[in-house]
């Protein structure tokens, strides 16, 4: 194996895991486990995401509250508080 087949091979594995036809951009619901600054901690589809972004408009959140997490790219941000 060369340099040329692992270049390839890398290449090859991008593409599988690279989203399709978009920018990569989806949305779900988590659980506030905890906030510290503008930091927020999630509880989300069996796995906790720590030290997330959240805007100005979550700055009341609180441990318990459900959430909308948009995740663009590799980033993860919590933009919403659900209201109860």
């Amino acid at each position: 194996m060369n340099v040329n087949d692992i270049s390839n091979a890398g290449d090859m594995l991008a593409e599988l895991f690279t989203p399709k036809g978009g920018s990569g951009h989806s949305m779900g619901f988590a659980t506030v486990k905890s906030v510290s600054g503008a930091k927020v901690t999630v509880s989300m589809s069996g796995t906790t995401l720590s030290g997330l972004p959240m805007t100005t408009g979550c700055s009341s959140a609180k441990a318990g509250d459900r959430c909308i997490v948009e995740t663009i790219g590799p980033q993860a941000i919590v933009t919403g508080i659900i209201a109860k």
